[in-house]
């Protein structure tokens, strides 16, 4: 089958008139998307590619040119993005008014089914990476590990770690940074976030390290909120905070001290849980997103009875608007049990890899788990 994509100008203040706007992308194209790949136009903004050179569509022809694209076009607000799917799904993306593309952007379950969008390449200089975040240089290289939605059959975005050499430290298995690494992890990772968002490109939600113990102390808190600030606020919606090192038993005080700390940087947070018997009832309805227990390492009937346990106090996060996910799931049984118990979101090496790309807005079947 040869592959067909949506070449689509999104963003608010496009300059120029639809007829000029049609003729800009034209040319674009004409020199960028040569024989034997094919384009035809579909709507004022929308153009329809094929390639039957290929397998799917290559950006790269498309991407040399996006800045020359802008200046075209008289403003600095438009994304490209290229929407690759089916013809029907390719078509129906065409039609979308602005606001649902912003939509799908945020969460891909939006868009068209089977279908996968990209960023092309920033159409704006990006931000000077914040010097606060330079302390974390020094901390690996960053990875991502899929969050998947059981309703949706796709990943809803990632949650960010860290290789260093042989080493891994992430939030998807049991084993999460201590002591000393955690402020370098964090702050690695919020840089990540700032670089990875300032450029578009990311699709779904992007999920990043925040220890709460850290955040909370006089000497290292500053830092985290130098880096919090430094997050693109034209992004937020693709913003979350998944907090761990949490206290044994927080308090209803320090959790609202968390929200209000957060919120005016991220659209969610997300509490990393290893006791399932965290006091939910401490948490004010709307303040957080929700809370993610991860399985501890063990015998597989250890990990039902964790999973039992929590299920228990699975009204009262309902009744505070909180969302409920399980992390470290290892085997396809675990996954299936997620979905009996109607679990929205799971993660974990049953899920997904932990790979040096995103696997925010794939598509993919239980069946076809892990990523």
């Amino acid at each position: 089958m040869i592959p067909a994509g949506c070449l689509r100008i999104f963003g608010a203040g496009v300059s120029a008139s639809q007829q000029r706007l049609s003729q800009i992308i034209d040319t674009y194209l004409a020199h960028n998307w040569t024989p034997p790949r094919r384009f035809a136009q579909i709507t004022a903004c929308a153009f329809l590619l094929t390639d039957p050179a290929a397998a799917r569509i290559d950006v790269g022809p498309l991407a040399g040119s996006a800045t020359a694209l802008q200046r075209e076009l008289g403003t600095a607000g438009p994304s490209l993005l290229l929407f690759e799917g089916s013809l029907a799904a390719v078509e129906t993306f065409a039609g979308l008014d602005e606001g649902a593309v912003a939509e799908g952007l945020r969460d891909p379950s939006r868009l068209p089914g089977g279908g996968r969008l990209t960023q092309i390449a920033d159409l704006t200089p990006p931000p000077a990476a914040p010097p606060v975040a330079s302390r974390a240089a020094g901390a690996g290289t960053p990875t991502f590990a899929g969050v998947y939605s059981l309703s949706r059959q796709g990943f809803v975005g990632d949650v960010l770690g860290r290789s260093q050499g042989d080493r891994s430290l992430g939030l998807t298995t049991a084993v999460a940074p201590q002591g000393q690494d955690m402020a370098a992890f964090d702050l690695a990772g919020l840089e990540e976030g700032a670089r990875r968002l300032a450029t578009p490109g990311y699709v779904g939600v992007l999920f990043f390290p925040v220890a709460f113990s850290a955040l909370a102390s006089t000497e290292l808190g500053p830092a985290y909120l130098q880096a919090l600030k430094a997050l693109p606020a034209d992004r937020r919606n693709q913003l979350a905070a998944e907090v761990y090192d949490l206290p044994n038993q927080p308090s209803a005080r320090a959790l609202q001290w968390l929200s209000a700390t957060l919120a005016p940087h991220v659209s969610y947070i997300d509490l990393r849980l290893t006791d399932a018997d965290f006091p939910v009832t401490n948490i004010k309805a709307g303040s957080l997103s929700g809370g993610t227990l991860v399985l501890p390492d063990g015998a597989p009937e250890l990990r039902r009875a964790v999973v039992s346990r929590w299920m228990t106090s699975r009204t009262e996060w309902k009744e505070r608007r909180l969302l409920t996910s399980l992390s470290n799931l290892r085997t396809a049984d675990e996954i299936r049990t997620a979905g009996v118990l109607q679990i929205p979101f799971v993660s974990g090496p049953a899920v997904s890899a932990v790979a040096a790309t995103p696997f925010g807005g794939t598509s993919r079947p239980v069946s076809g788990l892990p990523a």
